[in-house]
C-alpha cells in the first residue's frame, strides 16, 4: 500500500465548545496502516479493525466523520468543515480500497484452500470428523479477522469473492455445514460398500451395523444391547478402515478384556481381511508398552493372576506385619471389636422393617457368635469378651415374674460369674423449646412407651434384688459408651483381656479375617488402579457418615499397603501394570503407532483405563476412539468399572469442534439376533425402570405367539422339584439348550450330571450369571429368585469402605443387580424361567409377576 498522509482539523472556536461536551477528537489523520483520531484523548484505528470506509454524516448540526468498526459500534469525529470532510472520505475510501485488494490478495492462498475443503464437503471422501475440520474452523475465523466484513463489489475479483462468501458461511454455521456433509458421506459410503458389508459376516450386516462401521468421529459410542452382533461390528469396523485404506493394519488396535475375546476377534478380522491387527486386552498392552520403554518386559508378581496367592499374602501381611506391631495391633483389635460393621443407628431409619433389613444385610455377629439387635449391643458384647468377662445374651430373667402380662423378661446381658445384668437402653438427650433436657427414642419408636418399659424393668430388678448396670445410646453418641461401662463395671468384675492370639484365631473361625482380608484386598486394588493417595482418601473419608470407621480402616491399610509393596520385591501386580504404562504414554517415552482404539465391553472400562486410552488419543490429533458396549449390562462395579465413564462418554471422550467440548457419535445397534420379543420387550422394559440407564430401542429377532417368561412359584423346599418340573416340560416341548444360571455358585444344583442323563433330550449346564456373559442358550431357568442376602437381587451390601475408592454409586435401589438380572434375562433365545419362593419372593420376581406389561405368566408348584 503506497504511503498515505491527509489530515483535517476542527477551527479553534469549534474545537473548544464541542470538546466541552464531550466532543474529544478535535482532527483526523489518514495514515498507510489506518486512521488516527487525535485530541484530548486519542485513538489509532488499524484498517482491519473497520467494518467498511469513512462516511459523511452529521451530528448536533455539524459536519462529522463516521468509522464503522468489526464489533459493530461507530467512531464519530464532529464539528469539520463540510469541504474537508468530502475530501478526507475520498482519500480514506481509495486507501480502504488499497488495503482491501492487499488483503485479499495476500489471503487467495488460504481463501484458496479453505474454499476447496468446502467444496469436498459437498462429496466428502473421508468421514468429516471434528479433529479434521476443527483446524479448518480456527483458520477460518482466523482469516476472516483481517479481512472485512464487506468488501466492495468493485475491488476485488469475483473468484476473490465467491471464496470469500464460502469461507463466510462456513465460519457463521460449521456444525450445520458439517452435519450436511456427514450425512451425505454416510449415504454414499453405504452404498458404496454395500459388497463388504453384504459378505463380511455369514449373514448381511444390519443397517445400523453398518453405521456403525463407516461413522467416524472423534469418539463413537457403539450401544450394542444383549445380542446385538457387538463382535461383528467390531470386525466390520477393522475390515472396513483396512479396505478403505482409511488406516494400515498397524495403525488399528483392538481392545478387549479377555484374552479369548481378543483372540476371536483377531482371527476374525485376519479370516475376512487377510491381515492382523494388534488386538490384546489392556494388561498385554501395558506390558508391551512397558517392554519397549524399559528394553524388558516386567517381572509380574506371582499372585497378580492369582486370587487364591493375592488374598493368601494379604491375610499374611495382616497378621504377621501388622497384628505384632505395638501401635498396629490395639488397632487391629478395635477394629474387629467396634468398627467391623458399618455403624448406622435406629435414628437412621424411619421404619422398623427398614432397620431390621439393615441388621440382616450387615449381620451383626458378636466375637462370642450371638446375632445381637445393634450396633451398640455389638460393641458391649465384644468389649465384654475381648476383657475376659464371660456373659450370657438376652438370658431369661432368673426370678418368676407371675404378674407380668408381657412377653417373657430376657434382658441384654448377664454377667456369668457376677450376675450383673446390663440393660443397653436406645435413648438419647435432645433439648425441649425450654432448653431442658428429654430423651427421645429413634424416629418408629413409641417414646412414651419405651420409656414406660425402661422404668418398668428398674422396678424389676430391685423389687427382685438383681443389680443391673444401664447403658444408653447417648454414650456412644458422646464417645464413652464403652469407658462408661467400664466405670460401671469396676465394682463387680475384673478385666482379663485375652492374649491377641486367641483373638485373632476366634476371628478367623468365625470367618471376619478372611472377610476382612477381602475388603483389604478390593480396596487396594482400586487405590492403586486409581490413583488414589492416602491424603485424599483420608479427607474422603472424612466427609462420610460413618467418618470414625473410615478413617480407622485407613490407618491400618497405610501400613497394610506399605509391606504389600515390599513384598512385591521389585515386581509388579497388574494395577502397576496400567498405571506405569499409562505414564509411559502420558510422558512420551512411549510413542503410539494407534489411529484408531476400537475397545470392546466398553460398558466394564474403570478410571485407569480410561486413563491409558486418552494418554493414547492424545498422542495423535486424528487418534479416533470406537467404544463398544452395553451400560445396560454394566454388572462390574466390584472390579472396578465406572458406569459413569460410559453414561458421560462424550464428556470425558470426546472431541473439539467450533468452541464446543464433547464430540461424540452414538450409534444403536437395536437389533437382538437372539431373543423373541417377549424376552427382548421385557427384559428393556425391566432394565429401564432405572431413569440412568440408557435409552435404546430394541428390535426383536422373531415374534412368539406364546409367552416366553414364567415366574414359577414354590415352596422353598420345592425348588429341587420346581426345576425338574420345568426341565420335564423343556424336554416334552422341542428340547435345545439350557443354561441353568444362578446369583451365586452356592445355589449349583448338586446332581446336575443326574439331570443331564434324566433329560438327554436337553444340553444342559450351569454359570452364575456373571459367568453368563457373552452366552445363549435356547431357554434359561433361574434359580433362587428369594429375598435376602443370598437372593436375587443379592442384599449383600458393599462395604461402605469400599466408597472411597470405587466409582460412585448409584442411588436407583439394587441398580447393579437390576442390570444383572436383565444379563440373566437376555441369555435366552426361546424362554426363561424363574424359580421363585412364594414365600420369600424376589422383588424381581414380584416385580415381573405383578406388572400385566412385562406379559409374564405365573405357574404354582
Amino acid at each position: 500500500m503506497s504511503a498515505v498522509s491527509h489530515q483535517i482539523h476542527r477551527g479553534p472556536l469549534t474545537s473548544a465548545l464541542l470538546s466541552i461536551i464531550g466532543w474529544r477528537f478535535g482532527s483526523v489523520k489518514l495514515t498507510s496502516n489506518g486512521i488516527d483520531l487525535l485530541g484530548s484523548t486519542s485513538r489509532s484505528l488499524a484498517f482491519p479493525e473497520m467494518a467498511g470506509p469513512v462516511y459523511a454524516s452529521r451530528r448536533l448540526g455539524f459536519g462529522a466523520l463516521s468509522i464503522p468498526l468489526r464489533d459493530g459500534s461507530e467512531l464519530k469525529a464532529v464539528g469539520f468543515r463540510p469541504a474537508d470532510i468530502a475530501r478526507f472520505v475520498e482519500s480514506s475510501r481509495e486507501a480502504w480500497h488499497r488495503f482491501v485488494r492487499a488483503a485479499f490478495d495476500e489471503a487467495d492462498d488460504e481463501l484458496r484452500l479453505l474454499s476447496q475443503m468446502m467444496e469436498r464437503l459437498e462429496q466428502p471422501r473421508r468421514y468429516p470428523a471434528a479433529c479434521l475440520l476443527d483446524p479448518f474452523v480456527e483458520r477460518a475465523q482466523s482469516l476472516l479477522s483481517r479481512l472485512p466484513e464487506a468488501p466492495p463489489g468493485n475491488v476485488i475479483s469475483v473468484e476473490q469473492r465467491r471464496m470469500f462468501e464460502a469461507v463466510v458461511c462456513f465460519a457463521q454455521a460449521p456444525d450445520q455445514m458439517r452435519d450436511k456433509a456427514i450425512s451425505r458421506f454416510v449415504a454414499t459410503e453405504l452404498a458404496a460398500m454395500r459388497d463388504l458389508f453384504d459378505t463380511i459376516e455369514t449373514h448381511p450386516l444390519t443397517l445400523e451395523q453398518r453405521r456403525a462401521a463407516v461413522v467416524d468421529e472423534d469418539s463413537t459410542l457403539v450401544l450394542a444391547g444383549a445380542g446385538s452382533g457387538k463382535t461383528s461390528v467390531i470386525v466390520a469396523k477393522a475390515a472396513y478402515l483396512i479396505q478403505r485404506a482409511i488406516r494400515q493394519p498397524g495403525e488399528i488396535l483392538l481392545l478387549a478384556f479377555g484374552r479369548d475375546a481378543a483372540e476371536e476377534m483377531a482371527s476374525r478380522i485376519e479370516q475376512r481381511c487377510g491381515t492382523s491387527v494388534d488386538a490384546r486386552t489392556f494388561h498385554a498392552l501395558g506390558y508391551e508398552i512397558i517392554r519397549s520403554v524399559e528394553g524388558q518386559g516386567p517381572a509380574l508378581a506371582a499372585h497378580a493372576s492369582d486370587d487364591r496367592q493375592y488374598y493368601a499374602l494379604l491375610r499374611d501381611i495382616l497378621l504377621n506385619d501388622i497384628a505384632i506391631k505395638d501401635g498396629s495391633r490395639e488397632l487391629l483389635l478395635r477394629w474387629f471389636t467396634e468398627f467391623y460393621r458399618p455403624y448406622r443407628s435406629e435414628w437412621d431409619f424411619e421404619s422398623e422393617d427398614e432397620y431390621n433389613r439393615y441388621v440382616r444385610a450387615n449381620e451383626l455377629r458378636t466375637l462370642n457368635g450371638e446375632a445381637v439387635r445393634s450396633y451398640e449391643e455389638l460393641k458391649i458384647a465384644n468389649w465384654l469378651y475381648i476383657n475376659g468377662i464371660a456373659y450370657e445374651y438376652e438370658p431369661i430373667y432368673e426370678h418368676d415374674l407371675p404378674e407380668n402380662d408381657r412377653r417373657a423378661y430376657t434382658p441384654d446381658f448377664r454377667l456369668t460369674d457376677s450376675g450383673i445384668y446390663i440393660e443397653h437402653f436406645g435413648v438419647r438427650k435432645e433439648r425441649d423449646a425450654n432448653g431442658d433436657v428429654r430423651l427421645t427414642t429413634a424416629p418408629y419408636v413409641d417414646r412414651d412407651s419405651y420409656l414406660e418399659d425402661m422404668e418398668w424393668k428398674r422396678k424389676i430388678h430391685k423389687a427382685r434384688g438383681t443389680t443391673l448396670i444401664e447403658t444408653f445410646s447417648y454414650e456412644n453418641v458422646e464417645g464413652h459408651l464403652l469407658s462408661e461401662l467400664k466405670r460401671k463395671l469396676e465394682p463387680f468384675a475384673r478385666c482379663q483381656p485375652l492374649p491377641p492370639e486367641i483373638i485373632y484365631s476366634k476371628l478367623s473361625r468365625m470367618g471376619q479375617v478372611d472377610a476382612f482380608t477381602q475388603t483389604l484386598g478390593t480396596f487396594l486394588r482400586h487405590f492403586k488402579s486409581s490413583d488414589f493417595t492416602f491424603e485424599n482418601c483420608r479427607r474422603r473419608a472424612a466427609k462420610n457418615s460413618d467418618a470414625p470407621r473410615e478413617l480407622a480402616f485407613l490407618k491400618i491399610f497405610e501400613p497394610v499397603m506399605g509391606a504389600y509393596e515390599d513384598r512385591l520385591d521389585g515386581k509388579i501386580d497388574f494395577e502397576d501394570m496400567i498405571r506405569r504404562a499409562t505414564d509411559h504414554v502420558r510422558e512420551g517415552r512411549y510413542s503410539s503407532p494407534y489411529r484408531h482404539l476400537l475397545i470392546d465391553e466398553f460398558q466394564d472400562i474403570s478410571d485407569g483405563r480410561a486413563q491409558l486410552i486418552l494418554a493414547l488419543k492424545a498422542q495423535h490429533a486424528d487418534t479416533r476412539i470406537f467404544a463398544v458396549g452395553d451400560d445396560w449390562q454394566s454388572i462390574y462395579r466390584f472390579a472396578g468399572s465406572d458406569i459413569h465413564l460410559m453414561r458421560n462418554f462424550g464428556q470425558k471422550f470426546g472431541g473439539t469442534f467450533a468452541g464446543a467440548d464433547g464430540v461424540h457419535e452414538t450409534v444403536d445397534l437395536g437389533r437382538t439376533f437372539r431373543s423373541v420379543d417377549k424376552i427382548a420387550h421385557a427384559a428393556q422394559r425391566f432394565v429401564l425402570r432405572n431413569p440412568s440407564q440408557i435409552e435404546k430401542q430394541v428390535v426383536a429377532v422373531a415374534a412368539s405367539d406364546n409367552p416366553a417368561i414364567r415366574v414359577v412359584w414354590h415352596k422353598r423346599e420345592q425348588e429341587r422339584e420346581a426345576l425338574q418340573a420345568v426341565l420335564t416340560n423343556l424336554a416334552n416341548a422341542d428340547g435345545g439348550s439350557v443354561l441353568v444360571l444362578g446369583r451365586y455358585r452356592s445355589v449349583r444344583p448338586d446332581d446336575l450330571s443326574k439331570l443331564r442323563s434324566g433329560h438327554p433330550q436337553l444340553a444342559i449346564d450351569f454359570k452364575t450369571v456373571h459367568g453368563s456373559k457373552g452366552l445363549e442358550a435356547d431357554h434359561v431357568i433361574i434359580l433362587r429368585a428369594t429375598s435376602g442376602r443370598m437372593g436375587f437381587p443379592s442384599e449383600i451390601i458393599d462395604d461402605s469402605l469400599l466408597s472411597i475408592v470405587l466409582p460412585a454409586s448409584e442411588p436407583f435401589e439394587h441398580a447393579e443387580e437390576r442390570r444383572l438380572f436383565y444379563v440373566a434375562l437376555t441369555r435366552a433365545r426361546k424362554s426363561v424361567a424363574i424359580l421363585a419362593d412364594k414365600n420369600n419372593p424376589s422383588a424381581f420376581a414380584r416385580e415381573l409377576a405383578q406388572d400385566a406389561r412385562y406379559g409374564v405368566v405365573e405357574v404354582f408348584i
